[in-house]
């Protein structure tokens, strides 16, 4: 009986345990875009735009069907009935130039689809890092936090033996709940920004996830400002632009040979009385009332407006490479010279302690120096994620990959 409970229980301990591990997703860093392609509602909408417009092509390029009608008609007693099929067909050559439209549009859908695609990939890179360094923010105030806390308890002896002043333990306790509020604000922000990105990834509120890629410094080498702006034209975004606008010219040639863009063609039978006979014909539009003017005029108005439209994303996509460059440059060597003492940061707080300890620093100074190298690491973090979405957004502009990281631990080996 004792075997059989204990093979229940082992049972229910491997089933418990199987469901809590099904209740969490692991993602590390170089998955993110196989994963988002797989499991994000945002990134399948934006293939679901490119398969509508590609629908549209179809349906504006299908020929239309055939009408049948059907007629009587009485004169002095005698029916006649008209059997007759009608079909209405565009001119080859508009329906050309309308297949030429398309072709330019479906350019700039996939090359809009692309642009979409890199900065949604960036926007998860980004999303990635900042939930992993708001973690690593939180582990630092911890380490903090438990020192003091240590400190408070040895404190408060000291001053029920007269040996610490009053003012001295409200210091620490004071200490303390600055430092617990700035671990509140974090948690906050972590939940708000964890919650945020994995709706984007399309996981379950639910579902707990797991990030298992290290994010440390890594300096990237930047090549000269000019080069990046001289393939400013190869880009998605650019290159949407500009298909946007062979679009419309092609539409502008499409409305312009519209002025008469169709006939009709009809025929069938008409019997009258006993007699039996056939007719056929056909029918075309005469521009009398208007040649399409207000259509061309419309289209041109659209073809003008995509060109500032495209001088302004130019202008506003160079001002943004300069900035990232500049950015990434200025931080790159900062983030470098304060890296090792991030990596070192529980050597560095246990020798501030050891020196209060020794009386090399007086309570003040030591929760100074404490308060200081809190505020330093936090710069620091924060830094760190600034200068990661600066590299990300100018991956999605370049398309190039500049940065990856290992699974944890592996940057090191």
């Amino acid at each position: 009986m004792t075997l059989i409970k204990r093979s229940i229980l082992c049972g229910l301990l491997i089933f418990s345990f199987a469901i809590a591990q099904a209740k969490t997703v692991s993602i590390s860093f170089d998955e993110l875009a196989e994963f988002s392609n797989r499991q994000s509602l945002m990134i399948q909408n934006i293939k679901e735009e490119f398969a509508l417009r590609k629908t549209e092509k179809k349906l504006d390029l299908q020929w239309s069907n055939p009408t049948f009608n059907y007629s009587q008609e009485f004169v002095n007693k005698e029916r006649d009935h008209y059997y007759t099929l009608n079909k209405q067909i565009e001119f080859p050559w508009v329906m050309a130039q309308r297949r030429k439209s398309w072709q330019s549009y479906l350019k700039s859908a996939d090359y809009k689809k692309d642009e979409q695609i890199k900065n949604f990939i960036s926007e998860i890179k980004s999303g990635y890092c900042e939930i992993k360094l708001l973690g690593f923010q939180l582990n630092h105030l911890k380490k903090i936090k438990d020192a003091i806390v240590n400190l408070s308890d040895v404190a408060q002896s000291q001053f029920q033996e007269g040996n610490l002043s009053g003012i001295e333990q409200d210091l620490i306790q004071m200490s303390l709940l600055q430092i617990t509020v700035n671990q509140q604000e974090i948690e906050r922000k972590l939940q708000s920004v964890r919650s945020m990105w994995k709706i984007k990834m399309g996981i379950d509120e639910s579902i707990n996830i797991f990030l298992p890629s290290d994010i440390i410094f890594q300096p990237i080498e930047i090549t000269l400002v000019e080069t990046y702006l001289s393939n400013i034209a190869h880009t998605s975004g650019y290159q949407h632009r500009i298909q946007m606008i062979n679009a419309i010219q092609q539409r502008i040639k499409l409305e312009q040979k519209r002025i008469i863009p169709n006939f009709s063609v009809f025929g069938g039978s008409k019997q009258i009385a006993n007699d039996q006979g056939y007719l056929a014909g056909i029918s075309i539009p005469i521009p009398l009332l208007h040649r399409n003017k207000a259509e061309i005029n419309r289209q041109k108005i659209k073809h003008q407006i995509a060109n500032n439209e495209l001088e302004r994303y130019e202008q506003h996509l160079k001002s943004n490479v300069k900035t990232i460059i500049f950015t990434i440059e200025n931080m790159k060597d900062w983030l470098d010279s304060l890296s090792e003492n991030i990596i070192n940061e529980s050597t560095t707080i246990a020798g501030l302690l050891s020196a209060y300890d020794e009386g090399w620093m007086s309570l003040t100074e030591m929760l100074n120096a404490i308060q200081i190298h809190s505020d330093g690491t936090q710069q620091y973090y924060e830094q760190l994620d600034v200068y990661y979405q600066n590299i990300f957004q100018l991956e999605a502009i370049t398309g190039e990959t500049l940065v990856n990281f290992s699974p944890q631990g592996e940057n090191n080996k």
